[in-house]
């Protein structure tokens, strides 16, 4: 869950909408970021964990490190989707051998997938007040695992460590904005809007307390532009993100980003209710947006105004992340928007 000082890492996001790749150095508080480079993918080439297309996935890989310049064949990658999880839980004190043990007899109750069938880890947060001890478990189905390992090896490269995107996303806070303004650790909601799924990770009292990934995301409202305007995918991304010279959308297209956005912030708010509440011992007052989707100034408005928090954006260069190169720096907006969980993965 912590960074290595020294030499550099590199992460890899393989997102449904595009795979990012960087190279990281530095520890806590001093990382740089020395490489990074970001591949689209064709519509469905990834649709939630599954690999539709993989000579596609593993060309643009490839293609992402060389853009980068990447020239190591190690990397640490992440997980994501219905086949995973998290889980903070409370153990009695004992050896690590002992925890383990006590984890793993209790992970069949809370492992939908089923614990016999996943790979199985935890981190150990600290001391609870019963005197027992404080642990974030994680869990992955095989299959997954495995699949993901696949396609790393058959573009002829290592895998250096599996983590999960929910937990990298946490890593990358904890190692910049918290370490930045500690005061944070008594209650963030971090959100990852991205092209597929939107990812929901609440942050207090050193490790995560809540996470959650919601089928929804940019690719749902580019279909909808496309299926109403009768446009093609590319032509609808475009509608979607291209202002007129005022600065706004056209009146059609932003209608209908309206009515997608307001179903899956609907489900989104289900989700944090018990967080945003006034009466919650977990109340939570800090909010930080991130994810591809999170460059539609729409969705921080109606993210604000449904939450009835201020919504930040998640930006790691304003809080220990410099940059190598005068030509990532150029591009920082869109890096801080997209690349938080590949970050994330290289400082792991």
């Amino acid at each position: 869950m912590g960074g290595f000082s020294g030499g550099a890492t590199v992460g890899v996001d393989l997102g449904s909408h595009s795979i990012k790749v960087c190279e990281i150095s530095g520890a806590k508080g001093k990382y740089k970021l020395d490489k990074f480079a970001v591949i689209p993918l064709s519509e469905a080439a990834i649709i939630e964990d599954e690999f539709q297309k993989p000579e596609e996935i593993i060309e643009s890989l490839l293609s992402a490190l060389k853009s980068a310049g990447i020239k190591s064949k190690s990397l640490n990658v992440g997980l994501y989707g219905q086949n995973t999880m998290t889980k903070r839980m409370s153990v009695p004190e004992g050896s690590k051998e002992e925890i383990q043990d006590h984890i793993m007899w209790e992970s069949e109750q809370y492992i939908p997938f089923g614990a016999d069938e996943s790979e199985i880890d935890f981190h150990i947060i600290g001391d609870t007040e019963g005197g027992g001890k404080d642990v974030i478990v994680v869990a992955a189905r095989t299959e997954l695992v495995e699949r993901f390992q696949d396609i790393v090896k058959e573009a002829k490269l290592q895998i250096k460590f599996v983590d999960l995107n929910i937990l990298a996303l946490s890593n990358l806070f904890e190692m910049t904005l918290l370490h930045a303004n500690p005061e944070l650790d008594e209650g963030t909601i971090i959100i990852d809007y991205g092209a597929q799924n939107i990812k929901i990770l609440i942050y207090r009292n050193g490790g995560p307390i809540f996470t959650k990934e919601l089928v929804g995301g940019g690719s749902f409202i580019t279909e909808e532009i496309q299926r109403q305007m009768a446009v093609s995918y590319e032509e609808a991304e475009d509608l979607k993100t291209t202002l007129d010279d005022n600065g706004n959308l056209p009146e059609e297209v932003l209608g209908i980003i309206q009515s997608q956005l307001q179903g899956q912030i609907s489900e989104l708010k289900k989700n944090l209710n018990f967080y945003i509440s006034a009466g919650s011992a977990e109340q939570v007052t800090n909010l930080y947006l991130t994810g591809g989707c999170s460059q539609l100034s729409i969705l921080v408005e109606m993210l604000s105004e449904t939450t009835g928090l201020e919504v930040n954006i998640f930006n790691p260069f304003d809080n220990g992340v410099k940059f190598g190169s005068n030509a990532l720096s150029d591009n920082a907006s869109q890096i801080a928007a997209i690349g938080c969980v590949a970050m994330g993965l290289g400082i792991r």
